[in-house]
């Protein structure tokens, strides 16, 4: 059975298909062995333009076009085309199933882009470049506290495939450790390729820098597990001078994307990592697996004892570690200051979600894009893949100088269709969440901040608060690439120009009024917006904030 596309006439990108198909079943009790792929035209003469024949392993059951290749003089998928899915299953006698089918067709092409690669959509803001160079920067974290020296540490980037570049005060651009995967992780993108180093936060006390990876288990082709590393500098994070083991977890396999992802300490000192499915959508409800949660652990990589699931009487495993679980891919996450909440973004098979973690719960991702509006504070529909999110706020250098209608707001990164050429209708932009005036949280539909307006690759990727602005990624070399791994991606900075000063810490006074709140109108959105579970948590969270004024 076809479960990606979705649904029959899904429209998807022509450049960015997932494929998934399941159900495998033998009466003879043979396993299955691969799966032969065909995606097919339909007009005017049905041909195959792309095949992958007996792909295995994760292959066997969720493919991109990058694990295969175009035949019968194809190169690419059309825009605004009409498609035919075809899956075969293979089991281990060398026996065939019959080919299940699935149509879908493709968007209509966007606006050839322009001069401009980002272009402010909001007015007072300026995109710079701070610096290039970068090979697929996944991931930023600031020095909580940088020195005044322009050599000074500034920032850090994780490069995904085992670099981390550390940005100094003058925009200087160097490396603070690489080689740190111990496999070859330039495979097929999208696909195999889209492995490696992701998630990376810096610890405020020591300057030690947290970050996540995938290791090879038996190299050179041994199944890829994920870890959390701590790295240590001795000439003042500059360069990393030793390597510590945090947590690793063998037997968890991961894979294209789905993997190890976010890393963040947490108000409470706690280390949070966010953890991919790998594609098996039944690890998210498996207690016994890291896999699909998020995990609370302690700097020495053991569980914190006030987990949800935590229980010492019967041995550390897995379960100890989980904080929520029922997660696809919940790449980025931010701590929201103005209620110690951390947030999520999440890709979904066709819809994604941002969503608010609450420790214990199971946020339900079951396999169907339906299961990604459990507890969604709003749910992207068709996906736009938010890959980052960051809050800006006065707690996080004095709000970046932003200005004060903008504190507290939720900002996100859209990367969009993989590796698509020029502006993009789902997608290669910097969204605005701004809070709900009557409960508080982040909810309604975004508004755009920046837009990629270019006629090349780049995308938004990369998202952090920064001194003097919102900083952020492209994946891709935006210009003259030859393939998606090529380096010369940049870091920008969105920077307030316009109208009102931004926010400064001496700018910042409490309302000379209190503020009210309308507890019984809350409520009666929350009835309105949300059912069962969601809504017994949107009204008990307009409850704290009625207690709290």
């Amino acid at each position: 059975m076809i479960t990606e596309p979705a649904t029959e006439g899904q429209l998807v990108h022509p450049a960015d298909v997932h494929m998934q198909a399941t159900g495998f079943s033998d009466a003879d009790n043979d396993t299955h062995a691969c799966t032969n792929w065909e995606i097919r035209t339909t007009d005017p003469t049905p041909a195959v333009a792309w095949h992958a024949v007996c792909a295995t392993g994760l292959e066997a059951t969720h493919i991109h076009l990058g694990d295969g290749s175009f035949v019968n003089g194809f190169t690419q998928l059309d825009f605004d085309s009409s498609y035919v899915l075809a899956a075969q299953f293979k089991d281990s006698a060398n026996e065939l199933s019959d080919w299940a089918t699935r149509h879908f067709g493709t968007y209509p092409p966007s606006s050839p882009g322009g001069d401009v690669a980002w272009t402010p959509v909001e007015p007072g803001y300026s995109v710079d470049e701070i610096a290039g160079g970068l090979q697929l920067p996944t991931n930023i974290a600031f020095v909580p506290n940088p020195g005044s020296a322009p050599t000074d540490p500034l920032l850090y980037i994780t490069e995904l495939y085992g670099t981390i570049k550390v940005v100094a005060n003058d925009g200087a651009v160097s490396d603070y450790a690489t080689g740190l995967l111990n496999f070859n992780p330039t495979g097929d993108f999208p696909g195999s390729g889209e492995q490696g180093l992701t998630g990376i936060a810096v610890d405020p006390s020591s300057g030690d820098l947290f970050a996540s990876r995938l290791v090879d288990d038996s190299p050179p082709s041994g199944p890829h597990y994920p870890q959390v590393i701590r790295l240590h500098s001795d000439d003042g994070g500059h360069t990393a001078s030793t390597l510590q083991n945090v947590l690793y977890m063998p037997g968890e396999s991961q894979g294209q994307s789905h993997q190890i992802s976010n890393v963040s300490i947490g108000p409470d000192g706690k280390l949070y990592v966010h953890m991919g499915d790998g594609f098996d959508f039944t690890k998210g409800q498996d207690l016994t697996s890291f896999r699909g949660k998020v995990l609370r652990l302690n700097f020495d990589g053991s569980p914190s004892a006030d987990n949800p699931f935590y229980d010492a009487g019967n041995g550390i495993s897995a379960t100890d570690y989980v904080y929520a679980y029922g997660f696809r891919n919940p790449f980025g996450g931010a701590w929201r200051a103005s209620n110690g909440a951390q947030y999520e973004v999440e890709n979904g098979p066709s819809v994604d979600r941002i969503a608010r973690i609450e420790p214990g719960v199971n946020y339900g991702y079951d396999g169907s894009d339906a299961s990604m509006q459990t507890d969604a504070l709003f749910n992207w529909d068709p996906a736009h893949a938010p890959v980052n999110i960051a809050f800006i706020q006065r707690q996080t250098f004095r709000g970046s100088g932003f200005p004060a209608s903008q504190q507290d707001h939720a900002f996100v990164t859209e990367s969009g269709p993989t590796y698509a050429t020029g502006p993009q209708v789902y997608g290669k932009r910097i969204v605005e969440f701004d809070p709900d005036p009557e409960t508080g949280e982040i909810g309604g539909h975004p508004h755009d901040l920046v837009e990629y307006t270019g006629t090349g690759k780049a995308t938004a990727v990369g998202l952090a608060a920064g001194p003097d602005g919102l900083y952020f990624t492209e994946l891709y070399k935006d210009q003259d690439y030859s393939s998606p791994i090529d380096p010369g991606a940049r870091l920008f900075r969105i920077r307030y120009t316009g109208g009102p000063a931004g926010l400064q810490s001496h700018d910042w006074t409490p309302p000379s009024e209190p503020p009210t709140f309308d507890l019984n109108a809350a409520k009666q959105r929350c009835k309105e917006r949300f059912r069962g579970k969601q809504r017994a948590r949107c009204i008990k969270r307009a409850k704290r904030r009625a207690l709290a004024l």
